[in-house]
């Protein structure tokens, strides 16, 4: 093989390094979603909420494994698992793509879509308390607009450090609305999505591109070697 495509082989392989890294990442970010959304599984409104997280997570586990695939190519030259993985590279390069769009696109339904759930969880807060104190302890809020939503007496779950079963008000002042709070956490989320997703994506073109032509020169050896 020429020095160009040892070059090639060792960027792919530099280049698949990373996408392993960004596979754990994406893991551990949509696990991150995935749990502090379950705890609400029982609000009709969450699955749309959660199946950008669910997605997010699966995309992690196949980015990891296809860059372990291509690792393994690029160090061994194999052409056949170089070719399959540019095949599985490109349909997850259109699969982030679509994502990524989506997001960008509907990123305000699904934030309405947190929104609702929480309202329906403020709404049946005194047949499951339990839902709201969760809400209230993962968000580190309190009320649906605010703590004077509560009147005089807060909940234990509207600060650190209650008393006696419910929390002062000077606990609960520096708390912001869980409105709000569920709204900062979209709002940082989404941004994470699309910025991080597009440069994973040109990355991802990148290593396409090096891979189909790491095949052909590996093909290319192999033929002339048969010569």
């Amino acid at each position: 093989m020429d020095c160009g495509g040892v070059f090639v082989k060792y960027v792919l392989f530099i280049f698949n390094i990373l996408f392993v890294i960004c596979g754990i990442l994406l893991i551990t970010f949509g696990s991150i979603m995935v749990s502090t959304i379950k705890d609400f599984s029982g609000v009709g409104e969450t699955f749309t909420a959660n199946s950008v997280a669910i997605i997010i997570l699966v995309l992690g586990c196949v980015v990891f494994l296809v860059a372990f695939m291509g690792c393994c190519g690029a160090i061994r030259e194999n052409a056949c698992a170089l070719t399959s993985y540019s095949v599985v590279m490109l349909v997850l390069l259109v699969s982030q793509l679509a994502l990524i769009i989506y997001v960008w696109v509907d990123h305000v339904q699904i934030q309405q879509s947190l929104e609702k759930i929480v309202q329906t969880i403020w709404d049946q807060r005194k047949t499951d308390a339990l839902l709201m104190d969760t809400l209230q302890r993962s968000f580190k809020c309190c009320g649906l607009n605010g703590f004077s939503d509560y009147g005089i007496t807060y909940p234990a779950s509207c600060c650190d450090s209650p008393s006696n079963g419910t929390c002062g008000l000077a606990q609960v002042m520096s708390r912001s609305s869980c409105l709000r709070a569920v709204d900062s956490f979209w709002d940082t989320n989404v941004s994470i999505i699309k910025y991080a997703g597009l440069g994973v994506t040109a990355v991802e073109l990148v290593a396409f591109i090096f891979a189909c032509c790491l095949a052909n020169q590996t093909r290319n050896s192999q033929r002339r070697q048969n010569y």
